[in-house]
C-alpha cells in the first residue's frame, strides 16, 4: 500500500492522539502494539488489516494488550 506524506502525517497525529489518550488513562502500550501502530503510519497496513490481526490474536489467546485492559480500564 502506498500512501502519500499528506496521509503519513494524518496518520501519525491520530496514532499519537490515541497513544495520548491511553497514557492519560494509565495505559502503557507494548513493544509488539508500538511496533504495529508504525506499520499503520509507514502504510504498510491498514487500519482493517490491522483490526484482522488483532482479532486473530485475540483469538489464539496471544498477549500485547496491557494489564489494565483484562480489568476493563480501557
Amino acid at each position: 500500500m502506498q500512501i502519500d506524506e499528506h496521509e503519513r502525517e494524518r496518520r501519525r497525529k491520530a496514532v499519537g492522539e490515541v497513544l495520548g489518550c491511553q497514557a492519560l488513562d494509565g495505559v502503557r502500550p507494548s513493544s509488539m502494539r508500538l511496533l504495529e501502530l508504525q506499520r499503520y503510519v509507514d502504510g504498510l497496513v491498514s487500519l482493517d488489516e490491522l483490526r484482522t490481526e488483532l482479532i486473530e490474536r485475540l483469538r489464539q489467546g496471544s498477549q500485547g494488550w496491557p494489564d489494565n485492559f483484562q480489568e476493563g480500564r480501557l
